[in-house]
């Protein structure tokens, strides 16, 4: 492989983690998202209860 052969080949995996890293960060968020409904739901419903 030449030299601009590696070059691009370490610029794709680079692509790669920076789109894999994205993807992370953005699942994070749906769960962080989730979690924080998911505790207010169940807060209001247990002081919905409690009335």
């Amino acid at each position: 492989m030449d030299e601009h052969g590696l070059k691009r080949a370490s610029e794709v995996g680079l692509d790669q983690r920076e789109a894999g890293k994205r993807t992370v960060e953005r699942l994070q968020a749906i769960a962080f998202r989730l979690i924080g409904a998911a505790l207010f739901f169940g807060l209001g419903g247990w002081l919905l209860g409690k009335l």
